[in-house]
């Protein structure tokens, strides 16, 4: 066997199902990394056709408003500007479920006034909604401002961090309430570092969140920003495992897509856990001539020397570009106590030649499995299929193991979710997270996201069974409901083709 190949996939079978892919995994050695192959990227052509990973259509203009409250006063132009929000999440309790923050819902996301912004001045802003809300439409959620008045607000400035120092904007990630009794919520965030904000650190603060009355809980709520602490770096890439900044190429005019970024903390029992989007670096799984050598990236042998063969036909062609830059990971961290890295663990997922840019990744314990979700823009697919390359996507893995298990992926081949809402699109969503559903009694997550790249979309479902999945498209819920109140809006699916 080839240098890298996973020694825990001790037979990979290409079953033909229509034309999905499937796998037949012995897990000898738990723990392995999991390749996205280009077997998996190949089948989802034929995979997206299929009505139960189809996303609902969003066509009700009662699901496509702004968040009322999501307006403030700027100077600089002396008028009321319009607080656009993509990428959010809720603030989960210490076991991924949404939290009951005093009898709210918090949910924090990317915000910037006017227009989205990419590059810098993105700020985390904070939404609140009560808990026992009966009508959980878009006006229930209140916007109350950003989550740190200053870029760096509480960290010691005795101490150097010279990421914090050169912080040009806030990007995703995830928030956690570690304890019910008081008025702390522990933030992960990236932080995007530089001029063009290229290099990215994640990044991680304390902050407080008080009775807006200073007494009352049922007054609302306000950011103590003169409480914030512990506002540190926590990881930026080691080099081996997850690349750096300093190693970006190019090839045939496309950039390689570098990720540090959307930390998801996670808590197991008394260890803490840090999912987060990087890429391979030299240790293992790395990019280049490597992503056309080894088997374990293609699904089978066959497969291998074709698309090996195919792809250097055309080395100046797009597709060879991807496939050779290649080699977005699914990263985890085991963390201390005061949340600095204890151990740098191997990958959970990468893709090496097939796409580089797995984004938003959440992983949560649900009913004794482990899933792990993430995001994917087709148009980074390592592919020359045009449909495919105006899609999106939530792709899932499973661990029978443990956190810290081999994960295979849900459905065959990882797709869970496709949506093929033109970008320019107004009901356009992306950025899917997947969030235990309240109800008890269903097997099901609801899915949030963002829509036009400005206001919540309305949350969808998807049921699951074990390493099965299927998405609930004849219903939406309310736009960024993050808990299933029952009250649902009835669709269709997009009836991709």
């Amino acid at each position: 066997m080839k240098s890298g190949i996973h020694i825990g996939l001790v037979a990979i079978a290409l079953i033909t199902l229509g034309s999905v892919a499937t796998y037949k995994y012995q897990h000898k050695s738990e723990g392995e990394t999991t390749h996205y192959t280009r077997a998996d990227l190949l089948s989802l052509s034929s995979q997206v056709k299929e009505k139960k990973y189809q996303a609902p259509q969003v066509t009700n203009t009662a699901l496509m408003k702004d968040v009322p409250s999501g307006k403030v006063w700027d100077a600089a132009t002396n008028k009321e500007e319009d607080v656009l929000v993509w990428d959010s999440w809720p603030v989960t309790d210490k076991d991924g479920n949404v939290a009951d923050y005093h009898g709210y819902h918090i949910v924090i996301g990317l915000t910037a006034k006017g227009a989205r912004q990419d590059s810098s001045g993105v700020k985390l802003g904070m939404y609140i909604q009560k808990a026992s809300v009966k009508d959980d439409d878009i006006s229930s959620w209140q916007y109350i401002g950003d989550v740190f008045n200053t870029f760096g607000e509480g960290r010691d400035k005795s101490k150097k961090d010279k990421y914090l120092d050169q912080i040009v904007s806030e990007w995703s990630g995830s928030t956690v309430q570690l304890n019910k009794n008081d008025n702390t919520l522990r933030v992960f965030y990236t932080n995007k570092v530089g001029k063009e904000g290229q290099a990215q650190a994640l990044t991680t603060a304390k902050i407080q969140v008080d009775p807006k009355d200073g007494q009352n809980w049922s007054s609302g709520l306000s950011i103590n920003h003169a409480k914030a602490s512990d506002h540190k770096t926590v990881f930026v890439g080691d080099g081996k495992y997850y690349q750096t900044v300093d190693q970006i190429e190019k090839k045939n005019g496309v950039t390689d897509s570098f990720a540090m970024r959307d930390p998801h903390i996670v808590v197991d029992g008394d260890k803490y856990y840090l999912t987060f989007e990087g890429n391979t670096g030299t240790k293992a799984n790395y990019q280049g001539n490597n992503n056309f050598n080894n088997q374990a990236y293609y699904g089978s042998d066959s497969l291998f020397k074709s698309e090996v063969e195919r792809l250097k036909a055309n080395k100046q062609s797009e597709e060879y570009a991807r496939a050779y830059l290649s080699n977005s990971a699914l990263g985890k961290l085991e963390l201390n106590k005061d949340f600095t890295v204890k151990k740098v663990m191997k990958p959970m997922v990468t893709s090496n030649a097939t796409h580089d840019m797995f984004e938003r990744p959440n992983l949560v314990k649900y009913k004794g499995r482990w899933y792990l979700f993430t995001s994917v823009w087709g148009i980074y697919l390592a592919s020359s299929d045009p449909a495919l390359k105006s899609q999106t996507f939530m792709l899932g893995w499973v661990s029978d193991g443990g956190i810290n298990g081999t994960y295979r992926p849900l459905n065959g081949n990882a797709l869970v979710l496709a949506s093929d809402i033109p970008l320019d699109k107004k009901n356009m969503m992306y950025s899917y997270l997947a969030i235990p559903s309240n109800k008890k009694n269903k097997s099901e997550f609801i899915v949030t996201a963002f829509q036009g790249s400005r206001t919540f979309a309305p949350s969808m479902k998807i049921e699951v069974h074990g390493d099965k999945t299927s998405v609930n498209n004849n219903i939406l819920l309310n736009q960024g409901a993050v808990v299933d109140s029952g009250k649902y809006y009835k669709t269709t699916a997009q009836n991709i083709k």
